[in-house]
C-alpha cells in the first residue's frame, strides 16, 4: 500500500482524538480511529494504488482518490495483494462453490460467531433468515446452545464449524457425515466458507473493530 497522506494523517489524528472523549464516556477503547471505529483507520482508495483497484472498485462508494475502502476487506486492504487473494477465496468458495445457500449462509453464521465477526454477522443475519435458516437456529448458533432438536444438516454444519475452530480439531464422525450430506468437495467447501468469514473477523479482532452504529457480538463463554 502506498504511503499515507500526511494531510490525511493529521486529521485522521485530529478526529481520533476527538473520539477519545466520546469512546471514554461510552465506555469504549480510546485507541479507535474515528470513522472507522478501530485501531486503523480505512485504507483510501489512492493509498490501494493498482494493486488493490479491484477491492477499491468493489467496497469505496465512489473513484475520487481520498475515497475511503471499508467493508469486510478494509485492513487486509492494507496489503492489497492479500486483500486481492481473500477477494478470491470468497469468489471460489461462495460464488463458485457447490453448497446450497441455505447451507452456505449457516456456515458462514457460524464461522462470525465463533470468532465474534460483529460486521459480517450483522450482515449476513437476513440472508441466512431468506435463505431458509430458521431464526431459532441462529439463536442456537449466536447463544451457544446444545444442538438438540436441530436437523441433521443444521446441527452437521454447526458441529463441522465448532469443531473445526474452537476445538481446532475434527472428530471422524463429524467429518464422515458431511461428507454424507453434501459430498467430498462440499465437506472441503465447508471449510472454505467458514475459513473466508473468519479471516475477516481474525482482521477485525486485530484492530478490535467496533462498527459504527452496531452492538457487539457477545464473547462466547470458555472459548
Amino acid at each position: 500500500m502506498q504511503a499515507r497522506n500526511p494531510g490525511i494523517g493529521c486529521l485522521s489524528l485530529i478526529l481520533s482524538m476527538g473520539l477519545a472523549g466520546i469512546a471514554s464516556a461510552q465506555g469504549l477503547p480510546s485507541d479507535l480511529d474515528a470513522t472507522s471505529g478501530a485501531r486503523l483507520p480505512y485504507p483510501t482508495r489512492a493509498e490501494l494504488g493498482e494493486a488493490g483497484a479491484r477491492v477499491a472498485d468493489i467496497f469505496a462508494r465512489n473513484p475520487a482518490p481520498e475515497t475511503p475502502v471499508n467493508g469486510p476487506l478494509a485492513f487486509a486492504a492494507y496489503n492489497p495483494a492479500v486483500a486481492t487473494a481473500l477477494l478470491d477465496l470468497h469468489d471460489g468458495a461462495v460464488t463458485q462453490g457447490s453448497l446450497d445457500a441455505h447451507v452456505r449462509e449457516l456456515a458462514i453464521m457460524v464461522a462470525c460467531r465463533e470468532v465474534n465477526y460483529t460486521f459480517e454477522w450483522n450482515a449476513h443475519e437476513r440472508s441466512a433468515l431468506n435463505a431458509g435458516v430458521e431464526a431459532s437456529v441462529i439463536d442456537v448458533v449466536k447463544t451457544d446452545k446444545a444442538l438438540t432438536g436441530l436437523s441433521e444438516q443444521d446441527a452437521t454444519v454447526i458441529r463441522f464449524g465448532r469443531e473445526l475452530l474452537r476445538e481446532h480439531r475434527m472428530s471422524s464422525e463429524t467429518f464422515a457425515k458431511s461428507v454424507e450430506l453434501f459430498g467430498e468437495r462440499g465437506a472441503m467447501d465447508l471449510v472454505a466458507v467458514m475459513m473466508t468469514y473468519a479471516v475477516s473477523g481474525f482482521y477485525a479482532i486485530a484492530v478490535d473493530e467496533h462498527p459504527p452504529g452496531q452492538t457487539l457480538l457477545e464473547p462466547l463463554q470458555n472459548h
